[in-house]
This record gives structure tokens, C-alpha cells and sequence, in this order.
């Protein structure tokens, strides 16, 4: 998706307007700023004229002299005090914003899809959303505190030109509006497509730092680091040479709007002296003009960089932008219902699934009936649609066609909020948070008390390793449970798993990090744990699946054998006999 600078402006505009009163209040002391900034170049001049009159007697104009510096202090004291005044009002008020829109950002992309997650690099993802976050800061700092108070300050002096010689106030606008079209049409064709290119690149300095450093343990356990060197090296190379070009971009256009300065002072400051050879313009009048192009030309200056500025937030942005822009792949019907499991029997009804991008669906007119409390395995080669006959019970993907039912409840009518807290999951391979354990553990019931936290690590016999670390429960895990074994991450996700309590419950594979001697102990909890509740294992341990009401062997997205594990290995020819065949060590399937 190609973001344009008007989708940025609104985006912008849309949190800009969210507090009327406030803004209002700024663009008061905006106003305020320029009347006292216009008055000053008046004072000068005043100043200029009153000691050419009294050139003569300057002990007689000491009081004169002395009021007109008096009133130029005022006016320097008023418009810092207004100034940073204005500043302190606005960033009380724009930090609020700036919060809402991170948490904004955050409120999309945890939404997002699990196919867009699986293509996305969370380390980029990361930086385009804290890159974005600044540059939003910065384009609204450039507009209200660059382009607003330049706006305000051109119409009052232009005016007062026009009020005093229209020849130079003509010539004022015409310098203005030359240099303004210069400004941008630069940063419109030079500074935004080579911006654009280094904000990907940096992008992609993220990503890159992020995934390496995150594999840091696979990195090391393979002497790859001189590797991994080359390798960021290639990356950083491309994000010096875009940055580079954005750089001389920047010269280079500060050079030709130099000369367009220049143009305009020597436009503006000659007819200025020629008035005053001709006796039209005083002495004080004509330093009047020369305050007033310092104070102009010294804010066209400023816009000249508040416009490369403004082209580099746009495009530091657009990640930013497209995040709010972008619609959910799964969305909450209008007034979707809570949905309550109170059995938890669970119905695919002629269901069809492709994923994106893939030219044949994984399920076509798929069809299976699962009981309430039904203990159910799933056995087959890669790719056969276990794990996405899973993904499409918790609704990550929608299907095509068909529906699938939950205790009579279609899924796709129910919010995915109230599906997921009662459909529990163990992963084969659990990713924990870089929080307490006690954390971890309750993360699937909101606010537990400890003591149930320590009920279900007892369950989960998480409890015989958690009681041996110095701060216990408090014990924080590392970033994905780095701290922690295998086999413990393994037993927090199923003392999770039992906290939940869920009606459904997914285990996929939860056994396989774990010794033998702790597989036994898991497996008698896991006993308890799906007592009453429907079950579904995604199954490669021959141990898992023995106890299963009904085993359901996967092939190319159809079910090609149903039974229980006895029947199953009686069948001469059957996959799961030929699995069953092969394993070696309890595998089956893999």
C-alpha cells in the first residue's frame, strides 16, 4: 500500500482535533507569538528614525531612547514567555496523543492476522512503530510551530508593506511564494524518494539486529558469529549508502535555497534604499525593512527545513500509517455475542479453507462432528491440516465456506475474544513472556490469586523447580522463557493450561520437551486436566494418543482413518499402521 502525504496529514489531523479546546488554545498563543514578533521590527525602526532626529541633542532623547529599549525588552521578554509558554501548554497536552496513538498502533497489530505475524518481522514491526511514533511528534511540531506561526507572520508583514509601499510588499509575496515553490518542489522530487528508501532500509537494520540478536543462543551454539557479521554488514551497507543520499539531498538543496535567499533579500532590500534616495523612505523605515526581511527570511529558512523535515516524517511514517489503515483479515461481526461453551461439542460443516497466496485449499467440503468431551488425537504426515483443523477451531483464519459450530454457536457470530479464552493451548513449543512466573502461569485466568497459581504449577509438577530459585514465583523468566529449560517452559504452559480451566482444550504435542521421568508425572496431570472437557491433541508421541476416544488421521486435508488407536494398528495397509510401523522411540508421524 503506497501512503500519500494527505493520508499522513489526516492521520495526524484525526489526533490533532481530538481535544478542540487545547488546540484552539495553542493557535491563541501562535497568534500572540507573531503579533509580538511583527511589532518588534517596528520598534527598530522607531528606534533608527528617533536618534536620526535627535542626532544633534542626544543628552534630550536619553528618556526617549530609553522607553523605545524599554518596549523593545517587553516585547523580547513577551515572546519568549509566550513562546515557551505555548510549549509547555502543548506538550501537556500532545503526550496524551502521542500515547494513544502508540496504543493505537499496538491495538492493530496484536489484531492483525496470524498469516500477517507469520510474514512479518517483529523486529521491524517494532521499528516502524517507535519510528513512527517520533516522526508523528515531529510533522505535528513542523505544522502547528513552522507552517502555522510563518502563515501568521507573512500575512501581517505583507500587510504592513502594503500598508506602507505596495511595490515592496509585492515584491515580499513574490519572494515568498518563489522560494516556498522552490522548498518543495525540492523536497517533493529530490528528499521524499530518497527518504523513502532509507526509512526501508532502516527497517531493515531492524529486523536484521533483531533477529540475530534474538537467535543469539542458535548463533553461538554454531560459531556463526563472523557470519552473522557479514551478513549485517551487507544490510548496514545499504542503510549508509540510502542515508548518504538523503544527506547530500539535504546540502544540495540548502545550496540552490541559498541562492533563492539571496534573490529575495537583494529583491526586497534594494527598493527599500532606492525609496530612501528618493526621499520616500526614512532612515527608520528603512531599517524597518531590513528587520523585517532578518525576521522573514529567518523563518523561510526554518521552512526550507521544516519541509525536508515534513517530507522525512511522511515517509518515516507511512509504516505508521498503514497500520491504521490496513483492515483485520478476521473481524467481530456488528453486535457479535460473547460466546459461553458450556459442552463444548464442536462441528465443521462443509467447510473450505485456502490460505492466501496458495493455489489449492487445505480443506474442501470437510466435514466432522466432535462430541462434547470427546477426546480426540490428530496423526498424520506435515501438511496434512493438523495444525490448521486447530488454527480454524480458535478462528486465526476464516473459511471460505461453511462454518464450523461451537455448542450450536456459529464462530464466525461470536467475538474472537470471548472463542479464545475458552479455547486453551498448549504449544509444542511455548513461548513465554519476559515476566514473573507467577505471571506466566496466570496469564490465562485475569486476575488469580497466587494460591491458585501455586495449585496449578503443583499440578503441572512446575512447582518442584519453581520452589528451588531464589525469588520463587517472582522469578523473571527471559525474553521467550530463555532462562528457563525445555522441559520447565513445557510445564508452565501446562500449569497455564490448568489455571485456564478452558471447555476446550488443544494440546499440541505438550509432552514432547520433557524426560521421561517428567512425561510421567505430566501425563497423569494431563489426565485430571482433560477429564470433562473436549480435547484435541495434535499427536506425534505414541504415549499421547493411546488414551484417545478416537483417533483422526490426516492426509492432504481429508480424514483417511477414524478409530481408537487399537483399531487403527489392527488395519492392514492403514497409514497409522505404517506410522505406527516406523516409529522409532514413541514417534510417530513427524
Amino acid at each position: 500500500m503506497q501512503i500519500t502525504f494527505s493520508q499522513v496529514a489526516k492521520f495526524v489531523w484525526s489526533y490533532l482535533r481530538k481535544k478542540p479546546l487545547w488546540l484552539a488554545g495553542v493557535i491563541v498563543l501562535l497568534i500572540l507569538q507573531a503579533s509580538v514578533e511583527i511589532i518588534a521590527p517596528n520598534l527598530l525602526g522607531w528606534l533608527a528614525d528617533f536618534l536620526a532626529e535627535n542626532a544633534d541633542n542626544p543628552s534630550e532623547a536619553i528618556d526617549g531612547v530609553t522607553q523605545i529599549l524599554v518596549l523593545i525588552g517587553v516585547t523580547g521578554i513577551s515572546f519568549w514567555t509566550i513562546n515557551k509558554g505555548k510549549n509547555i501548554f502543548w506538550d501537556w497536552w500532545w503526550l496524551p496523543m502521542m500515547k494513544k496513538a502508540l496504543q493505537d498502533s499496538l491495538f492493530k497489530v496484536q489484531r492483525f492476522s496470524t498469516d500477517w505475524h507469520v510474514n512479518s518481522f517483529a523486529g521491524a514491526t517494532v521499528r516502524k512503530i517507535t519510528r513512527g511514533l517520533w516522526a508523528m511528534n515531529s510533522f505535528a511540531d513542523q505544522f502547528l510551530f513552522g507552517f502555522v506561526p510563518l502563515s501568521l507572520l507573512i500575512a501581517g508583514m505583507t500587510g504592513v508593506m502594503f500598508w506602507r509601499w505596495k511595490l515592496l510588499g509585492i515584491t515580499m509575496v513574490v519572494g515568498i511564494l518563489i522560494y516556498t515553490f522552490i522548498s518543495v518542489w525540492l523536497a517533493t522530487k529530490i528528499i521524499a524518494p530518497r527518504g523513502r528508501k532509507a526509512a526501508q532500509a532502516d527497517t531493515r537494520v531492524g529486523a536484521a539486529l533483531a533477529d540475530t540478536i534474538t537467535r543469539n543462543a542458535t548463533v553461538k551454539t554454531f560459531g556463526q558469529e563472523s557470519m552473522e557479521d557479514i551478513l549485517f554488514e551487507k544490510v548496514a551497507e545499504k542503510w549508509k549508502r540510502s542515508t548518504w543520499k538523503v544527506w547530500l539531498g539535504h546540502n544540495s538543496v540548502d545550496i540552490l535555497q541559498a541562492i533563492a535567499m539571496t534573490g529575495f533579500k537583494f529583491g526586497l532590500l534594494v527598493p527599500a534604499v532606492w525609496l530612501w534616495t528618493k526621499g520616500i523612505a526614512s532612515v527608520g523605515e528603512v531599517v524597518f525593512v531590513f528587520a523585517s526581511y532578518n525576521l522573514i527570511s529567518s523563518h523561510l529558512r526554518g521552512i526550507g527545513e521544516r519541509i525536508r523535515n515534513t517530507q522525512k516524517d511522511t515517509n518515516d511514517m507511512e509504516d505508521f500509517v498503514e497500520f491504521s489503515l490496513m483492515p483485520f483479515a478476521v473481524t467481530d461481526r456488528k453486535n457479535a455475542k460473547k460466546l459461553k461453551i458450556k459442552n463444548g461439542e464442536i462441528e465443521f460443516k462443509n467447510i473450505t479453507f485456502q490460505y492466501p497466496n496458495q493455489k489449492k485449499p487445505i480443506f474442501k467440503n470437510f466435514s466432522l462432528k466432535i462430541k462434547a468431551g470427546e477426546k480426540i488425537a490428530l496423526v498424520g504426515h506435515s501438511g496434512g491440516g493438523k495444525t490448521t483443523f486447530v488454527k480454524l477451531i480458535q478462528r486465526l483464519y476464516d473459511v471460505q465456506e461453511g462454518s464450523i459450530i461451537i455448542d450450536g454457536h456459529n464462530i464466525a457470530e461470536v467475538t474472537q475474544e470471548s472463542l479464545r479464552q475458552q479455547t486453551g493451548l498448549v504449544p509444542q513449543e511455548p513461548l513465554l513472556f519476559h515476566r514473573s512466573l507467577a505471571s506466566n502461569i496466570a496469564y490465562g485466568k485475569n486476575f488469580a490469586k497466587l494460591s491458585e497459581i501455586k495449585h496449578a504449577a503443583k499440578l503441572a509438577h512446575a512447582a518442584e523447580f519453581i520452589e528451588k530459585l531464589p525469588k520463587k514465583y517472582e522469578t523473571l523468566v527471559g525474553e521467550r522463557g530463555v532462562k528457563l529449560s525445555g522441559g520447565e517452559r513445557q510445564r508452565v504452559a501446562i500449569a497455564r493450561a490448568m489455571l485456564a480451566d478452558t471447555p476446550i482444550l488443544i494440546l499440541d504435542e505438550a509432552t514432547s520437551s520433557l524426560d521421561s521421568s517428567s512425561e510421567k508425572l505430566i501425563q497423569d496431570a494431563l489426565k485430571k486436566l482433560i477429564r470433562n472437557r473436549t480435547t484435541i491433541m495434535i499427536a506425534h508421541r505414541l504415549s499421547t494418543i493411546k488414551s484417545a476416544d478416537r483417533i483422526l488421521v490426516f492426509d492432504k486435508g481429508k480424514i483417511i482413518e477414524s478409530g481408537s488407536h487399537t483399531q487403527l494398528v489392527r488395519k492392514k495397509g492403514g497409514l497409522y499402521r505404517k506410522l505406527y510401523e516406523l516409529q522409532a522411540g514413541g514417534f510417530i508421524g513427524e
